[in-house]
């Protein structure tokens, strides 16, 4: 140290412990705040010092701070030498210092072994896996050797190939392995020979007409049922198909709208004129999925007292599967129309006629909830004159097309 002008002895307090000084009010002395903290008297004088007598002296402070003092951990093998008051910043990068684990292992060492610590001591340090080449903390590495896929491990066969990837094992086994049992590559034609794979190939080579017959065996078998598959297939298309004419069919009676298409117009047209068939009936229909069962009926050369001068058109009720529902007596407007099929739909002109039930008892066969089969029809007697069913577009392609409406304002739905 140079030399200064403060005699400061020597005692179990480090020079480096003495951050200020002070001066007895009483006394005057000039001394450290060691003082104070090591010793109730003076180490000079040996007066008693009074705690609440003593001040801080600036002048003694600064110049204690201009001492020259080494590093704490010289006996370490640190070099540092410089003033006092430039000892914290040293401290702060001091390489004989204990600092912890930055990674947070736990463990405490000399600041100087920080760069060996973090590369070769440290369990929580990263490192890349040597066969997946994945980052993982150094603890981890025996629990990831279990699972990682490229990990090299022995065929568990023992055969001629050394090591195989955990990943490629399985082929490995499968397609490989000369010493991995499998069956015989004519199994599913019956053969139950099983061997390793090398014994397998020799079979196949001494086994070739057994394996032949077994195999036009199971052709023969193959085409049979390939055969029975197809019939069945067809009849599943057909059913199919059925079905879903009748999904179709089903779909079309839904609902309180329903289009009737009558064909082969001028054929039935002669039959009601001749008495021989004088009504048509149509599908039934349901107003809703659940909903009330109707029917149209008409007659292209009248009914009753209209016979030969209007088309009769009808509609009745009958009975269905959730009459019990349904609100009675039926009083729902009925709208029924023969469409016409003119090309210029701007040209068209549809006949329509319109029947709004009278819930009256007299009526009470044609709207009640019915107890047979079906009501009595009620409707158009006069719905079209006959002449007028060949004029303009009611009839086209000898067929004419019946829509009925039924009005679901008030209808209650299920």
């Amino acid at each position: 140290m140079t030399d200064s002008s403060l005699s400061i002895p020597t005692y179990d307090g480090s020079l480096l412990s003495v951050r200020s000084s002070s001066s007895s009010v009483d006394r005057l002395h000039k001394k450290t705040g060691v003082c104070r903290r090591v010793a109730s008297r003076c180490p000079t004088c040996q007066q008693p010092i009074t705690k609440d007598k003593i001040v801080n002296d600036k002048d003694l402070e600064k110049e204690i701070q201009n001492l020259e003092v080494y590093c704490t951990n010289k006996d370490k093998g640190c070099s540092w030498l410089g003033l006092l008051r430039n000892f914290q910043v040293h401290i702060e990068t001091c390489d004989f210092i204990f600092v912890d684990c930055l990674a947070g292992c736990g463990t405490k060492f000399e600041r100087r072994f920080l760069s060996k610590h973090q590369n070769e001591d440290c369990v929580k340090r990263t490192i890349t896996c040597d066969f997946c080449k994945t980052n993982i903390v150094f603890e981890d590495e025996i629990p990831h050797l279990n699972v990682c896929s490229e990990f090299k491990i022995p065929c568990p066969n023992q055969c001629s190939t050394q090591e195989v990837s955990r990943e490629q094992m399985q082929n490995h086994l499968d397609n490989e392995c000369l010493k991995q049992e499998i069956l015989c590559p004519f199994h599913d034609c019956g053969c139950e020979y099983r061997a390793n794979r090398a014994a397998i190939t020799q079979h196949v080579k001494d086994s070739p007409g057994i394996h032949l017959n077994m195999a036009g065996k199971t052709v023969s078998i193959q085409k049979q049922l390939l055969k029975l598959y197809e019939e069945r297939s067809n009849e599943q298309n057909k059913w199919i198909e059925l079905l879903a004419r009748k999904v179709n069919a089903l779909e079309k009676t839904y609902g309180p709208q329903f289009i009737w298409k009558i064909d082969h117009y001028q054929e039935r047209f002669q039959e009601a004129r001749t008495n021989k068939k004088s009504t048509l009936f149509s599908p039934h229909f349901l107003t809703s999925r659940h909903g009330y069962r109707l029917a149209l009926s008409i007659c292209l050369w009248g009914d009753g007292k209209v016979k030969g001068k209007y088309v009769s058109l009808f509609i009745c009720i009958h009975r269905g599967e959730y009459d019990s529902l349904l609100a009675w007596p039926f009083s729902h407007r009925v709208t029924f129309t023969l469409l016409d099929q003119c090309e210029d739909v701007n040209n068209r002109r549809h006949i329509i006629c319109t029947v709004k039930p009278n819930v009256c008892k007299e009526n009470k066969p044609f709207l009640g909830r019915p107890i047979t089969e079906r009501n009595a029809s009620f409707g158009c007697p006069k719905f079209v004159d006959v002449d007028t069913m060949t004029k303009f577009n009611y009839v086209k392609d000898d067929t004419i097309f019946i829509k009925v409406e039924v009005d679901n304002e008030e209808m209650i739905f299920i």
